[in-house]
């Protein structure tokens, strides 16, 4: 039997609601909880279009909404389309960001486009919002639907909607400083929610202006975040270093450092360690672990007595001790 989903956080609308088909069953059962809550909190700010019949009874998939005051950023993973029956005639003065992760998202004729928009995983389109418009997914989907006030990027976005690659720096930035805010949000005093809800705003004027401030304290979790984010894609490659990835974000190497001041370990510290537990999930893997040598040449390290050194000093053991415990 699904339950209705509980809406978390300090103030009327700081929090977030999720509904996983996971835990609360599929179609209708996933999907309406997660409309009533929407509506409940969210409606009067930003109404919904009406959802077809085959969304509705179908659906399956993870929903989540994070809700700052007057700004909403919604997640959806889902492994059933989603499409648009009626979209009403309300007016709108929003701005809405798209990011695609996974799959694809078509908005039919955005009146500010010239025709429809696609968003597929690794792009974003962000445009001025006057008038709902049909929009249907494909099957397998993840993105994030961010939604903003009107006044806050109107002037920046009114008449000349933008679309991108989700790699830039900026929005690597607003993507990983949105990540933290889903983690914390349940957490945050009505100053905080403020504040992160603030932090949106600008880092989103960064994506469309292709640039963020790094002077700004503000931003400095997020930038540190990005940096993991990006490390642990790259574990593997040779010329992974915080150089490299201080170039990458468009950002000094002295600035990355300073936004790992505040944090337990350095950023080289942090590289190391990921490689380590790499490292550690592969030497204990079924079937064909690899050799100590072989985990030393993949993660860089200077040769196997190095690896080793490095590898007992995280686990207090030799890599072959480690591979020899019981799971």
């Amino acid at each position: 039997m699904s339950s209705r989903p509980r809406f978390l956080g300090p103030g009327g609308r700081t929090g977030t609601f999720t509904v996983d088909a996971d835990t609360t069953g599929t179609g209708r059962e996933t999907w309406e909880p997660f409309i009533d809550t929407w509506n409940d909190r969210m409606g009067d700010l930003y109404p919904l279009p009406e959802f077809s019949p085959s969304t509705i009874d179908g659906f399956r998939g993870t929903m989540r909404s994070v809700t700052l005051q007057d700004t909403a950023v919604n997640e959806l993973w889902g492994s059933s389309p989603v499409s648009t029956r009626a979209v009403g005639t309300h007016e709108h003065d929003e701005i809405r960001l798209y990011v695609g992760l996974r799959g694809a998202v078509a908005l039919r004729d955005p009146h500010d486009h010239g025709g429809d928009a696609y968003v597929s995983a690794g792009t974003y389109f962000i445009h001025h919002v006057v008038a709902e418009n049909h929009f249907h997914t494909t099957p397998e989907i993840g993105t994030r639907i961010f939604i903003f006030p009107g006044d806050a990027l109107r002037s920046l976005v009114a008449g000349k909607p933008r679309a991108g690659q989700a790699v830039s720096p900026a929005a690597q930035i607003l993507m990983a400083h949105t990540s933290m805010v889903q983690r914390t949000v349940s957490g945050l005093s009505p100053a905080g929610a403020h504040a992160s809800r603030n932090a949106l705003l600008e880092l989103a004027k960064g994506l469309v202006l292709d640039h963020f401030d790094d002077r700004e304290p503000a931003f400095t979790p997020a930038l540190a975040q990005a940096a993991k984010d990006l490390a642990d894609s790259r574990l593997t490659e040779a010329d992974l270093s915080p150089a490299a990835i201080a170039a990458h974000l468009h950002v000094s190497l002295r600035t990355l450092q300073r936004a790992f001041a505040s944090l337990d370990e350095s950023f080289s510290a942090y590289i190391r360690r990921r490689r380590l537990e790499e490292a550690a999930v592969a030497l204990t893997a079924t079937g064909s672990p690899l050799s100590v040598s072989e985990a030393a040449a993949r993660w860089h390290f200077t040769d196997s007595s190095h690896f080793i050194r490095a590898f007992k000093k995280q686990y207090r053991a030799t890599p072959a001790q480690f591979a020899r415990r019981p799971a």
